[in-house]
């Protein structure tokens, strides 16, 4: 079902061909709780939820952007296993350390201009991590194969568009 984009530059939403070459790098079967970081419309985490996940959390500190993601869960019924936090990531990732639930995996597309992923890695506990966390970004962007307690281990170019698979280290 296609969903709708919030109006403006502020958001780019993910293709469906980058999208489905995204999911094919993760276990077909999702469950547990996913996050959708920068979540824009939504698309990322109405995707897991399609896919089987339990719960998401849509986290962006743009209201409209908020407003579109609840539109959008609205349109495919996915609204009673979403949560939506209107807050700046960094305070979302705090808020995860303290959650009880352990994070399936963690979709990380933010405005390309701020270049965010490094930082978003750092920040994140590797422990309350069990899948991973999917990087959306420029094809030309260079991130390293470690980052914190995160290790690349899959990355994929489509187009202009790179995915990077980061997993915690185990040990």
């Amino acid at each position: 079902m296609p969903l709708v984009a919030p109006k403006g530059a502020a958001t780019r939403p993910t293709t469906d061909r980058v999208k489905e070459s995204m999911f094919n790098l993760i276990p077909h079967s999702l469950s547990g709780v996913v996050v959708d970081l920068f979540a824009g419309s939504g698309a990322l985490g109405i995707e897991a939820l399609s896919r089987g996940a339990e719960r998401a959390i849509f986290v962006d500190r743009d209201g409209k952007a908020l407003r579109t993601v609840r539109d959008n869960l609205v349109r495919v019924h996915g609204l009673a296993q979403a949560e939506l936090w209107q807050t700046h990531w960094r305070h979302a990732i705090a808020r995860l350390s303290t959650a009880d639930d352990a994070l399936a995996y963690v979709f990380v597309d933010p405005p390309y201009a701020e270049r965010l992923w490094q930082p978003v890695l750092e920040a994140l506990p590797a422990n309350r991590v069990v899948g991973g966390v999917v990087c959306e970004l420029p094809k030309e962007m260079e991130l390293p194969d470690l980052i914190n307690h995160f290790a690349k281990v899959k990355y994929r170019v489509y187009g202009d568009i790179a995915i990077a698979l980061y997993q915690p280290v185990v040990g």
